[in-house]
């Protein structure tokens, strides 16, 4: 089968979680048959343009000479299908199916529910009065698309049930799990009974609900530990920590803040667990998938493991509270066999369901090809 992958700009120039996830696409494609992908933010004047969002927040406005170079690059491919890269690219999308592609719309979030979840966030109820009608438009948005292309993949089956109650007459949905990140896959897992009492938080600290967690670890989760544990340890490693962030956590003993790492492999190395009390995000935390992969236990709340398939005691431990934080942390600091037992069990699960072969199954599953 003969592919094209559009997306908004080349995942190359990119380390965002999209960004992996479109690279891991595009290698699985090519696998399975001639692929070639589309940036459609070549094909601007400039090849760098940035459209302006409709109202619904989570659509581009794609000009109209835009569109038309994108469909004569996919006409000129004559593939058998278009993979289509999010409702940001819906205008791209609709002309593609106007124009008699086999579009798969890929869909990395349900990104109606997260702008919601967002707005909620940061405004509390107040959001239900400025922004009832942007999420209206949003689900409406995702919901025609999902009704005129010829498949939808989801990263999770809580994606799908999400997708399901916006659009009950969707196309048939394919379940892509988002992958292990290239260089976890290639590392080998740390020893994780190394040392009990060093934690690890990981994250883009310029993104609000990695910010808020940040904060939530150094201010009310890593005091506790420190009082249970005089030797407990925190290091928070990210890209564009904000400037409140960076002077919390330098004033705050015990804790290391890294801006911008190079390399996040020496920092995992050296980490018996990762603390993850994020209450806001979407999509499928790759931080988490990291960690697994590299062997280092997980400590997280639900919305942290949101559309991955662990299971409490067995591959990760949960916590919401900053009291069950500090529980599961001292547990894991104190006991090396259930620090190796879930870093092994972990990494198995990694391995088995989000790293290369289990990404091109699934690819060649919602292409309707043999895996």
């Amino acid at each position: 089968m003969k592919t094209v992958h559009v997306v908004f700009e080349s995942p190359q120039a990119r380390s965002s979680g999209a960004a992996l996830r479109n690279r891991a696409l595009g290698s699985s494609l090519s696998r399975l048959g001639p692929s070639s992908l589309i940036a459609v933010q070549d094909h601007f004047a400039g090849g760098n343009g940035r459209p302006e969002r409709k109202a619904s927040r989570i659509e581009a406005r794609i000009p109209a000479e835009v569109i038309k170079s994108v469909l004569h690059a996919v006409a000129a491919q004559a593939p058998d299908a278009v993979i289509i890269d999010g409702i940001y690219l819906g205008d791209v999308a609709h002309a593609l199916v106007e124009a008699g592609h086999r579009v798969i719309l890929d869909m990395h979030n349900i990104e109606s529910a997260l702008q919601q979840e967002i707005d909620l966030a940061r405004r509390g109820w107040i959001a239900r009065l400025f922004y009832r009608n942007r999420w209206k438009q949003g689900r409406d948005a995702e919901g025609a698309l999902a009704k005129r292309v010829a498949g939808v993949w989801l990263c999770s089956a809580q994606d799908a049930d999400i997708l399901r109650r916006i659009a009950p007459d969707h196309a048939p949905i394919a379940v892509v799990p988002n992958p292990v990140p290239e260089w976890c896959q290639a590392a080998d897992p740390a020893p994780a009974a190394q040392s009990g009492a060093n934690a690890i938080f990981v994250g883009h600290l310029g993104y609000r609900p990695n910010d808020r967690a940040a904060r939530r670890l150094i201010r009310q989760i890593q005091p506790i530990l420190r009082a249970r544990l005089p030797d407990f340890s925190l290091t928070i490693c990210g890209r564009s920590p904000g400037r409140r962030l960076r002077a919390m956590g330098a004033g705050q003993a015990g804790v290391e803040l890294v801006a911008d790492p190079p390399d996040l492999a020496p920092f995992y190395s050296r980490a018996a667990m990762t603390l993850i009390p994020l209450t806001e995000g979407g999509g499928t935390r790759l931080k988490v998938l990291e960690a697994l992969a590299l062997g280092v236990p997980v400590i997280a709340t639900a919305k942290a493991v949101e559309g991955i398939a662990v299971v409490d005691q067995e591959t990760f431990l949960a916590a919401e509270t900053d009291e069950d934080f500090a529980r599961a942390a001292e547990r894991l600091a104190r006991d090396d066999a259930l620090r190796a037992a879930l870093a092994r069990r972990g990494y198995d699960f990694v391995a088995a369901h989000h790293m290369a072969p289990a990404i091109d199954q699934a690819v060649a599953a919602g292409l309707g090809q043999p895996g």
